[in-house]
């Protein structure tokens, strides 16, 4: 079925991470980092930004979709209401106008048709850095089918992404176990 199509600046805004000022009277802030953005999903160990403050802070929100500015494979969905945190220079959030747009639908069409590396452009000449510029972002075209599907769709990525980490720490336990057995033979 063929669904009506948006851009994301139709359904969602766009705001780039900060820029740290060192000055004698900004304050140290809880920041979201590039390095928390991972395809296993959001490592909640903030870093800190130093900032003056503005009446128009971009504090991140539960539900605002975090993706890495360079070399972004991946999107994330922040969830922690419980931590007032500024979005890094290297970071875009994506803040869906939740009465269109599901945020976690918006993770899974960024990551799943591949939207993030079509976006991004090689930063140069046998560049091995990729980056996105908030008009790509904002220019992108997404299928925009009813909110009821795009929440089951977003429940289908979330379902997928932790059965993901979970075969993961499988794997990771099951070459530990055999790494034991292997050392415990030259003992």
């Amino acid at each position: 079925m063929r669904y009506p199509q948006k851009t994301i600046t139709e359904c969602a805004e766009i705001i780039s991470g900060l820029v740290e000022q060192k000055d004698a009277e900004a304050i140290l802030y809880e920041a979201v980092l590039p390095s928390q953005i991972t395809p296993a999903g959001f490592i909640p160990e903030y870093g800190k930004i130093q900032r003056m403050p503005t009446s128009d802070m971009p504090f991140l929100n539960t539900g605002d979709v975090i993706i890495k500015r360079l070399n972004p494979d991946c999107a994330v969905v922040f969830e922690n209401e419980a931590v007032q945190a500024l979005p890094s220079a290297n970071l875009f959030i994506i803040r869906p106008n939740i009465g269109i747009l599901d945020p976690y639908y918006l993770a899974f069409v960024l990551e799943s048709s591949k939207a993030l590396s079509r976006i991004s452009q090689r930063s140069g000449i046998n560049s091995a850095v990729s980056a996105v510029s908030a008009n790509q972002i904002k220019n992108n075209v997404i299928p925009l089918p009813p909110l009821e599907k795009q929440r089951n769709l977003g429940a289908l990525w979330r379902c997928a992404k932790e059965r993901n980490n979970m075969l993961q720490e499988l794997i990771t336990e099951n070459n530990r176990l055999l790494l034991s057995i292997s050392e415990n033979l030259y003992q």
